[in-house]
């Protein structure tokens, strides 16, 4: 009975001692956590301090799930990437894979950028009148004859500032002018990239794949340039020579036309439109522009002839 009741005691003992300190333990960390919880509740005394309460825990979870995601490796974020669906994926402008590089990214800085300090824009406005005087003393030289010099020029100081426009689009042009489309082509593209909308650029660039025949690229460029400037008669004209050389001499009529609303006293403008009526057989409308020609310029002698064969006719 004796031994029952020692083990008993022994038992009990074990108990006590074994869970005293778990519970002071659990009190001491339920003290800390209801006083905890106690000095938050009292803080969310009104509406609006449970709704800043909630906002501050949204914020505490998107935090934490943007730290997650930034240690995600470069190489699955590049999959991802590239994993999306055909159907969602922006399309890409056709003229922008002809006249644009292989970088998705311009290196070239906004045309619209601000300059925010006055040393900047003192610096601006030195650099401006120093690089005008450059253009006027070019110019003078091209304009004299001595294009050797002129262009040594020009490449003398795009060594020093290759990314400078104007002084890009004088280089393309010289080439252009001078029909070296193998030097004028990369530098033209390269103005198109600092300056997407520049039409000059982007109708050179198509007159020069009008000039190697290809029609399809350079209908793209030319319809791109006249979309951006639709006031350039020679834009129009360009896309006339490209449909008359792709038999569709309608459609040049059609260009031909918009062409004379924007120069309607051009006489040499009016004598190709008569030239492709006539072309089409359409010789009332050849003989009204044969002597609209006349009208403006009376001793145009091709005019003169075309009339006396269709009043023959």
């Amino acid at each position: 009975m004796m031994l029952k009741m020692s083990v008993l005691l022994w038992m009990l003992l074990t108990v006590i001692l074994v869970s005293l300190p778990i519970g002071v333990i659990s009190f001491f960390f339920s003290k800390k956590i209801f006083k905890k919880l106690s000095h938050l509740l009292c803080k969310i005394d009104t509406f609006d301090a449970l709704v800043k309460f909630k906002k501050e825990i949204i914020y505490l979870y998107k935090t934490k799930i943007s730290s997650l995601g930034s240690r995600t490796s470069k190489q699955k974020i590049e999959t991802v990437k590239y994993d999306v669906p055909d159907e969602y994926k922006e399309p890409i402008d056709p003229i922008d894979e002809i006249i644009k590089p292989k970088s998705s990214v311009s290196k070239y800085a906004d045309a619209d950028i601000t300059v925010d300090t006055e040393e900047d824009k003192t610096t601006l406005i030195k650099k401006r009148k120093l690089l005008e005087k450059i253009i006027y003393d070019a110019l003078w030289l091209r304009k004299d004859g001595r294009l050797d010099e002129y262009e040594k020029k020009i490449i003398e100081w795009l060594a020093i500032d290759s990314e400078d426009k104007d002084l890009n689009k004088l280089l393309a042009d010289l080439y252009f002018t001078m029909s070296n489309y193998k030097k004028a082509l990369p530098i033209l593209k390269k103005i198109v990239e600092m300056d997407p909308k520049d039409h000059k650029a982007i109708w050179q660039i198509g007159e020069i794949y009008l000039t190697s025949g290809d029609f399809d690229i350079a209908e793209l460029l030319i319809q791109k340039a006249i979309g951006i400037n639709p006031t350039n008669p020679k834009y129009y004209i360009s896309m006339v020579e490209l449909f008359y050389n792709t038999e569709r001499k309608h459609d040049a009529i059609t260009e031909m036309d918009k062409v004379i609303k924007l120069r309607p006293t051009n006489s040499a403008y009016m004598l190709t439109l008569a030239d492709l009526y006539q072309e089409i057989n359409d010789l009332d409308n050849a003989k009204k522009y044969y002597f609209r020609v006349l009208e403006y310029e009376p001793s145009n002698e091709k005019a003169k002839k075309k009339l006396k064969e269709l009043v023959v006719e």
